[in-house]
């Protein structure tokens, strides 16, 4: 008797995560994003979603933020 392995198919997220306006890191991460779904990069997907979400951005309400 045989078994058949199969890969588990790779989850990229339906929804990402949206640039904050002005950022040019967030910029640049969303066109390495679009760049990577036209090559179907899931890997590189998740990490240009990872910049996105986790790299800090100044809120009027950080310290020593100008005003």
């Amino acid at each position: 008797m045989s078994e058949t392995t199969t890969t588990p198919a790779v989850h990229v997220p339906l929804l990402e995560p949206v640039p904050v306006d002005g950022c040019r890191i967030c910029r640049a991460a969303v066109n390495g994003r679009e760049t990577a779904h036209e090559r179907g990069s899931a890997g590189s997907i998740r990490e240009f979603n990872k910049i996105v979400e986790q790299h800090p951005h100044r809120r009027a309400t950080d310290q020593g933020a100008e005003r």
